[in-house]
This record gives C-alpha cells, sequence and structure tokens, in this order.
C-alpha cells in the first residue's frame, strides 16, 4: 500500500499504524485498535485478529463480568485491545485465514505464517509456523536471515532494493559469496 492518505486515515480513526507497501488489510474491522505493521507484510485474505479471551479463572465466562463497556462491571477485569496490542514485524508473510489470539504480541520480522494456522504465542523472526496450534516447521536462511535483519532493507523503497539485488547478483557473479 503506497497510499500515505490510506495510512493516515487508519491512524487517526482506527488507532492502526501500518508501514509502506504492506497490504492486505483493508477491510476496516480486520485490525484492532494499536496494532502495528512493519513495511512490506503480506496478508493474505480472512485474517482474524483476538487481543482479548474470555477469562477461564473466573466464576463465569461471559463478558458481562469483564466487559466494562456493557455496564456491568465498572473496570475491565482483563486487558483489552490498548492494553495487549499487537506489533506485526517487516516482511511479514501471513497465509489465508489465520487466527492470532491473544498470547501473540509480536509477530517478527521476517515470519512466514501458513495458512489457516492458529497462533497462540510471539512468532520468532525468520521463522515459518503452521497448524493448530502453530509450531516452527522451519527458518528462511538464517545467514540470509542476519544479514537482512542488519541492513534493514525494509527503510528502502522498492527501486532502491533492486538496485541492491541486481548490485549482488553482479558481485556474486564474479565469484564472490553472499554477505562476504
Amino acid at each position: 500500500m503506497k497510499s500515505e492518505i490510506v495510512r493516515q486515515l487508519l491512524m487517526r480513526f482506527h488507532a492502526v499504524e501500518v508501514g509502506m507497501h504492506s497490504y492486505g488489510f483493508l477491510r476496516k474491522d480486520a485490525l484492532p485498535r494499536g496494532t502495528i505493521i512493519g513495511r512490506y507484510t503480506s496478508i493474505a485474505e480472512g485474517l482474524k485478529i483476538f487481543r482479548r479471551n474470555h477469562p477461564l479463572d473466573t466464576f463465569s465466562t461471559h463478558p458481562y463480568f469483564y466487559n466494562s463497556m456493557l455496564g456491568y462491571v465498572k473496570l475491565d477485569t482483563i486487558p483489552n485491545n490498548d492494553e495487549n496490542p499487537l506489533v506485526i514485524g517487516n516482511d511479514v508473510w501471513i497465509g489465508a485465514n489465520v487466527t492470532i489470539l491473544p498470547g501473540c504480541r509480536i509477530v517478527g520480522n521476517g515470519a512466514v505464517i501458513g495458512a489457516g494456522a492458529v497462533v497462540t504465542s510471539d512468532v520468532e523472526p525468520f521463522s515459518v509456523i503452521a497448524g493448530n496450534p502453530a509450531k516452527e516447521i522451519g527458518q528462511r536462511d538464517v545467514e540470509k536471515a542476519m544479514h537482512i535483519q542488519g541492513n534493514v532493507w525494509w527503510e528502502m523503497e522498492p527501486l532502491d532494493i533492486l538496485d541492491v539485488i541486481n548490485n549482488k547478483s553482479a558481485f556474486e557473479a564474479n565469484g564472490n559469496g553472499y554477505g562476504k
């Protein structure tokens, strides 16, 4: 998403921060208040994000007894969206129909979440996770990941990134190794 105006509107009216060139979340109710998404993140259709859950350690799991907006209790008794924001890093790929539960506060840079995954805890940078509950099934190339993490390429614009990629290809064609 290149539109600065759309990103400003998301921030102003929905308290959602979205980095340049990230896409796939344009339903107004898809992202809870306080969500932060880095740059170049790809989100497929059907993402569901929950920032709070029904309590299991009280006499009832009903919202009347923990949600102050319903008028029965003066204060929320479990964290709300503002108290439990979700941070999705840069260059993250989230597959179709992923569910992210309140136990996940951070999806690290470069992570991949497989379609249909139910994410219950934080996702490490450059890990590949899938399943219900989601588990790590692989890692993106660690050497490249460390190089990528170190040079924060996502702060660059697409044409500048392509120049770096093309120069790296020429560098490797001359017999030099990646990152050496």
